[in-house]
């Protein structure tokens, strides 16, 4: 447990220097709009390529100081600006706290981690297992060590260490506003053990009861449902003068996947919609779930 979870206190949900930088990139191209100029002409003045801007502008890559000198410099940025460009992108080049678990994280997971520390909203979908912002310390143990190639011990701890802190986001004065729809398969499917699987299910009901999280079980007699495809999780972000900003987390085994574009984000909001449709109100899931924990014990 992390000295933040042992204190109790609230804590202020801390900056994401991700998210840092996708302001800074969304505030560039309004700047480079705003003089005129093409994307081209930009990456020959800062002796880049084109994808460099477009992977600036889209938050995907870090704008260094002398770079960012040059690109406000040419687009003819006012002294306001050109100070809180700089301060933007300061804060963009910090190190997020989940940095320091390096190579422990899934490939692409530390961009995932980065949306999810300032994200407003999320809805997600898990088909398997009980999310990693609900699970108890000893179920998420349970899932590290049956990974294909098991972590050595001291791995598991580090990363479950990581998925606790993760958890922070949704207590605090201004906690994430979470809602998740269980397959009812996540409830019976036994993890780590009958005490490790009782305590996680009643952990599900404390967090269910939480005035910002709203939970629902799909019940298998809902019958097909439109997400076989797999888990996904749906992020909000609100970036203040940049408006909202949506995005869509998958993952495999093989790493993982973000999306942005409006259509993949309409598609898996009417997903997610059509499960919340079919799935238990919270009041009879939280119902079901006491029910297996019962049984369990």
């Amino acid at each position: 447990m992390t000295s933040e979870q042992q204190g109790g206190g609230a804590m202020p949900r801390p900056e994401s220097p991700t998210v840092r930088r996708i302001m800074l990139g969304i505030r560039l191209r309004e700047l480079r709009t705003r003089a005129g100029i093409e994307a081209d002409d930009a990456a020959r003045h800062i002796a880049r390529t084109d994808s460099t801007i477009s992977r600036m502008e889209t938050g995907q890559s870090s704008v260094s100081a002398r770079v960012l000198e040059r690109l406000v410099e040419l687009y003819g940025a006012t002294p306001d600006e050109v100070a809180q460009l700089t301060e933007l992108a300061k804060a963009a080049r910090q190190r997020g706290w989940w940095q320091r678990y390096g190579e422990l994280l899934h490939p692409g997971f530390g961009l995932y981690l980065g949306l999810e520390a300032e994200a407003t909203e999320m809805h997600a979908y898990a088909g398997e297992w009980v999310p990693g912002l609900l699970q108890t310390q000893d179920y998420a143990a349970a899932i590290m060590a049956v990974e294909p190639r098991r972590p050595s011990d001291e791995e598991i701890r580090a990363r479950v260490e990581a998925r606790l802190a993760r958890q922070l986001i949704l207590d605090g004065d201004e906690p994430l506003q979470y809602w998740v729809v269980l397959n009812e398969a996540v409830l019976h499917r036994n993890v780590g053990g009958h005490q490790v699987m009782v305590d996680q299910l009643h952990s599900l009901v404390a967090k269910a009861r939480q005035r910002n999280v709203k939970l629902q079980v799909l019940p298998f007699g809902s019958g097909a449902h439109p997400a076989v495809s797999g888990p996904f999780t749906l992020l909000t972000l609100d970036l203040s003068e940049a408006a909202l900003a949506e995005y869509v987390y998958v993952e495999n085994r093989a790493g993982a996947l973000i999306m942005d574009k409006t259509a993949e984000i309409e598609i898996h909001r009417l997903t997610f919609d059509a499960l919340r449709a079919d799935a238990l109100s919270p009041e009879k899931s939280i119902v079901l779930i006491e029910k297996v924990a019962a049984e369990l014990a």
